[in-house]
């Protein structure tokens, strides 16, 4: 698995943190007059500009230290200034926009995430019902909102509330999304048994990381130094992932799915490496192919 190379997911940063020259005079705009609508801010919050991307920036923080009053109240004043904006910038599209034009949806992806950051506040509160009903918003209403990840790409945040969601009521978290902390709950959970967790955190995973891991293995003509190991984190996780879903399978027995997992990793992820903590990494698809051999013997395949 690598080291975290980039900023997490949920930094505090939302979608609007980078605003074009031309959004921005509009945005500084709409947010003096909404503050003007808005009254006067509490004594003990400071909501400042009063812009969407300024609030949505304030509610990760909150979130970050655990103030769900200020997450609270933070989000739902992003809420009560935005929503409309944002309802109007989702009527206007049938599918999340591109890299290269998402930012000018700003309140659309700024209140969508808000809804999201009030869910998981609710959520840490023990407020499940709550909390369901603010990512269920996300999901029917801002279907189309995304959140900048720090490392250079967008996440649709549809897609975050409906994990959550899906993962209620059950042990597991997909943390921050990164794909070192998925791949290292995968071998937590491979270690403990737990072959349903497995399956959730390596394909999570796999989905969001596969196409990095492929442009970082066709960049490569054999294995990097380990100086530079850690650059090709996508192709590192991924594979090692492939490797520990092939494991799991290959303890359950379920040779076929098992002998296509290690089959990925020898002919996708070839030049995949694995951070042993005794200090050395090995190399992802020798040790595949060693399981090969064992389904081979035990199995015929």
């Amino acid at each position: 698995m690598s080291i975290m190379r980039w900023m997490i997911v949920f930094t505090g940063i939302s979608l609007a943190q980078i605003v074009s020259a031309e959004i921005a005079p509009a945005k500084t705009e709409m947010a003096q007059q909404q503050q003007q609508q808005g009254g006067a801010a509490s004594s003990e919050l400071d909501f400042g500009d009063f812009s969407s991307e300024t609030l949505a920036v304030k509610a990760w923080a909150a979130l970050n230290a655990g103030d769900h009053a200020a997450v609270d109240a933070y989000t739902k004043k992003c809420l009560a200034l935005y929503e409309a904006k944002a309802l109007e910038q989702n009527a206007s599209l049938t599918d999340v926009a591109p890299k290269e034009t998402a930012f000018n949806y700003w309140a659309l992806n700024d209140v969508g995430t808000c809804y999201f950051i009030l869910g998981n506040s609710l959520l840490a509160q023990g407020k499940v019902k709550e909390a369901q009903a603010a990512l269920q918003t996300v999901i029917e209403r801002f279907p189309y909102a995304q959140c900048w990840d720090p490392r250079g790409w967008f996440w649709r945040v549809a897609d975050g509330a409906s994990d959550k969601l899906s993962t209620i009521g059950t042990p597991y978290d997909f943390g921050d999304y990164t794909s070192q902390t998925l791949t290292t709950k995968a071998w937590e959970a491979l270690n403990a048994g737990d072959h349903k967790g497995v399956e959730i955190y390596t394909k999570k995973c796999i989905e969001l990381y596969e196409a990095e891991a492929k442009k970082q293995q066709s960049s490569l003509t054999e294995f990097a130094p380990k100086e530079k190991t850690f650059d090709y984190w996508a192709l590192n996780d991924v594979g090692t992932c492939y490797f520990i879903l092939g494991e799991s399978l290959l303890t359950q027995k379920r040779y076929p799915e098992a002998k296509a997992a290690f089959d990925r990793v020898v002919n996708d992820f070839g030049f995949a490496q694995c951070w042993d903590p005794k200090g050395w990494f090995w190399k992802v698809a020798v040790g595949a192919r060693g399981k090969l051999n064992k389904i081979m013997a035990e199995a015929g395949l």
